[in-house]
């Protein structure tokens, strides 16, 4: 894996810096748990080829949001399904944009392809709306639900489920394996 921790662009590196920031403390292990599957996913000798020939699909800046986003996703999923551990949903996240940030700069650097400003925030944009999707499907909510936790109010709907239906809900939703994409 000869991309480890080696984006360097400074763009990159800024939002590489500004998500791992955002993970909290005791999210620090499930973190680095996804970040070294994700990027053995990535760029191992087996799955290597992989990447190289879904990268290859892009064809000019504008392909990339959609398509590195999409392959970001692809791998989140991937990591779900085969998790033996519970997939740590509270640094899925920062692991998300981080892995993204290697996909693009990898993109810069055998590519030739500029990674802008503008570029980087609509395939964060892209990433962060397919990484929600896996999580809304891995929960087993439905929208307003999923809304509900979304906007921190995970215990009250907890509640509220458990006095309709009367069983324990949990309170953060364990994932489920999902279908792929």
């Amino acid at each position: 894996m000869s991309l480890i921790n080696t984006v360097k662009d400074p763009l990159l590196k800024q939002a590489q810096q500004q998500a791992e920031a955002s993970v909290p403390k005791q999210y620090r292990k499930g973190y680095d748990a996804i970040m070294a599957a994700g990027l053995k996913l990535m760029f191992s000798e087996k799955t290597f080829p992989m990447m190289q020939q879904y990268m290859a699909t892009i064809k000019t800046p504008q392909d990339i949001p959609k398509i590195v986003a999409h392959g970001i996703t692809k791998v989140l999923s991937m990591l779900m399904n085969v998790g033996k551990t519970k997939f740590p949903l509270e640094a899925s996240g920062a692991a998300a944009v981080v892995l993204m940030t290697h996909a693009l700069e990898y993109l810069e650097t055998v590519k030739k392809m500029d990674v802008t400003a503008d570029v980087l925030a609509e395939t964060t944009r892209l990433v962060t709306q397919g990484h929600m999707m896996l999580l809304k499907q891995s929960s087993g909510l439905d929208d307003n639900q999923f809304g509900q936790v979304m906007a921190g109010k995970g215990k009250e709907l907890a509640a509220q489920m458990q006095s309709q239906q009367g069983a324990v809900p949990p309170a953060q939703p364990a994932p489920a394996p999902v279908g792929g994409m």
